[in-house]
């Protein structure tokens, strides 16, 4: 008997083992936040141990716990920073590998560079599916890809929980790069089969069913921002949602809020949502994405008198997007490619399609060839958007006429599959069709004019010198600095006036053609040691200074940096009060130049620090 209880509870034991059936996968990514989840075949607790090295996971989180569908949130991260991770309850039992790591994002507003990949309607199970995946690899090489778009339609037939684990997460050669690839989703029609199975025609919800009963497999394997933890405006929903990744905002719409009944009410409160958070939003480049394209001739024909959610897609929501000047707009649905000139206003069918009117660059947008298309981040006008379809990332079609007159380029066929690819640093955004063959059929490039200088005033004692610089936000690394009509090109100047003079410089940048004109005015004065100078809309004191410089204002100040005289910056403050005490003990004795922003204008005073 006792042999029989020992063999039954070994038995027992080996198959109640802990077995990871779905993940570990990664979501909503932020400066110093991000989220793991993963499937058990039996419920247990939820701990992530990580590390900066794979051998020594040191750090834990916990999530839920006696569950199967584990979630954990990792936070008091470091920004731009890798990690290594394993997953487990009480132990260890899945990751701990090089291939399980995460990075977390860049200070939002930074100038890295990034790297997008976008998928539509790639969840067939299939061979194609997995093609594209490898040519991505393959053409992508060891380079990190920062965000990975989904478009919809991510699971066929129905977005079953049962079409993803198959399609999606457990499909051998698409599965493995789950552990170390963030992905940011957006629902298609076939996702809502199985959201609104009971309410649906054709996979659209006919009925009016509010926002926050949308619920099903979709919803519950992701875990996306809906308070602005990722930069954005709060959209309170799943449904969706935004966030920032450096210079770059994106958008995650969802075309499936359309109902047949057409009250609005879905769309309209999208169309809020949109208002709320592009109003807030100060991004170099705005990149927004969803499922049903407003304009197609594949295997979807945006010109269809059936294709209800396309035509409101493109009268309803587009003019929304082009009113906040979106520059990018991805979309998947119909199965083929297709890419856009830079147009906007145009919101009909394409027999509406007058080139005087919506035609902003009518080239292919190639740098090299000297077309890329060009835009202004402050001429707070509407400068054209580039619209992309990508429906073909695991879907093929031969079908469709192909000639939709807002289309530069465009391929299909049988076997013809790929991805999109987007590169963005600094002012320049990339855009490449790469195919399953590993080949790129399209580029295209955009550029932002977002340089931005600030006029100065600087103070000088009497007798001394200063090296005179402007400071400016925005640009490429191809920036040309003329100081006083040229007769003096370069960033940094020395000047040593004897009276108040103004300087003028003119900087361009070379990528985009932009050039801006700014002001410096050096005001000399005769400077009494540890007298309190006035000359500025604040005080400093005193000056010379031994290790506490107190500087006072009758404004917010919002900005204190500290510079040596060969012009590198030393220290950086952002106070945010009208009185702030600095601390330069540790700065060695020497003159320094002190920057101050007040009101959304930069002054600067000479200082001695000795101790």
């Amino acid at each position: 008997m006792k042999s029989f209880l020992l063999v039954f509870c070994l038995i027992t034991s080996i198959g109640f083992t802990q077995t990871i059936i779905r993940g570990p996968y990664l979501q909503s990514p932020t400066e110093t936040t991000i989220t793991i989840m993963w499937r058990t075949n039996v419920p247990s607790n939820s701990t992530v141990w990580f590390g900066q090295n794979q051998q020594q996971l040191v750090q834990t989180a916990t999530g839920n716990s006696n569950t199967t569908e584990h979630t954990v949130l990792i936070s008091g991260l470091t920004p731009n920073t890798k990690y290594y991770y394993a997953v487990g309850s009480q132990s260890i039992y899945g990751g701990n590998t090089l291939s399980h790591y995460f990075y977390t994002n860049p200070v939002i507003g930074s100038q890295d560079s990034l790297r997008v990949w976008a998928i539509g309607d790639f969840g067939k199970g299939n061979a194609g599916q997995i093609a594209v995946k490898n040519s991505f690899l393959s053409w992508n090489s060891q380079n990190k890809t920062d965000v990975w778009l989904w478009l919809g339609d991510n699971a066929y037939n129905d977005g079953k929980d049962s079409d993803y684990q198959s399609k999606v997460f457990g499909l051998a050669g698409f599965s493995d790069i789950f552990s170390f690839m963030p992905f940011w989703p957006s629902p298609g029609n076939h996702d809502y089969n199985e959201v609104w199975q009971e309410s649906a025609f054709l996979g659209i919800p006919y009925s009016n069913i509010p926002l926050e009963d949308h619920e099903g497999p979709y919803f519950n394997i992701v875990d996306v921002p809906t308070q602005a933890e990722a930069g954005g405006f709060p959209s309170n929903l799943e449904v969706f949602y935004s966030f920032d990744y450096a210079n770059v905002h994106f958008l995650s719409l969802n075309s499936e809020v359309y109902d047949f009944a057409q009250t609005g009410t879905g769309i309209n409160r999208m169309i809020n949502y949109i208002n709320d958070d592009l109003s807030q939003n100060q991004q170099d480049f705005t990149i927004a994405y969803f499922h049903q394209p407003p304009y197609s001739k594949g295997s979807h024909d945006s010109d269809d008198l059936y294709e209800d959610v396309m035509r409101t897609m493109r009268e309803e929501i587009i003019p929304v997007l082009e009113s906040h000047d979106v520059d990018l707009i991805v979309c998947g649905h119909s199965h083929v490619f297709e890419r856009s000139f830079l147009i906007k206003n145009h919101y009909g069918k394409s027999d509406t399609w007058d080139p005087a009117q919506h035609l902003v660059n009518g080239t292919n947008g190639n740098f090299s060839a000297g077309n890329a298309y060009i835009k202004d981040k402050y001429n707070q006008q509407n400068d054209g958007a580039v619209y992309v379809v990508c429906g073909h990332s695991g879907s093929e079609n031969s079908d469709g006429t192909m000639d939709h007159p807002v289309f530069c380029y465009d391929d299909n066929g049988a076997g013809v599959m790929g991805s999109f690819v987007i590169d963005i640093y600094r002012n320049r955004l990339d855009g490449k069709y790469l195919r399953s063959n590993g080949t790129i059929q399209d580029h295209f490039t955009i550029l932002k004019k977002n340089l931005a200088v600030e006029n100065t005033i600087d103070t000088l004692c009497l007798g001394n010198s200063m090296m005179l610089q402007a400071p400016f936000i925005g640009g490429s690394d191809s920036l040309v600095f003329s100081w006083e009509n040229g007769s003096h090109n370069t960033q940094v100047w020395s000047v040593a006036p004897v009276q108040t003079t103004n300087y003028s410089l003119q900087t361009t940048d070379l990528l985009s053609g932009q050039i801006v004109i700014s002001s410096h005015q050096v005001v000399v004065e005769n400077c009494v040691s540890n007298i309190i100078e006035t000359a500025m809309p604040f005080t400093i004191a005193p000056n010379p200074v031994h290790s506490t410089l107190q500087i006072t204002a009758s404004t917010e100040i919002l900005s204190v940096r500290l510079f040596d005289m060969a012009g590198l910056e030393v220290l950086n403050s952002k106070p945010n009060t009208t009185i702030t005490n600095i601390d330069v003990s540790r700065l060695k004795e020497a003159s320094y130049v002190v920057e101050v922003l007040i009101n959304n204008r930069v002054y600067r005073k000479n200082i001695i620090i000795a101790h």
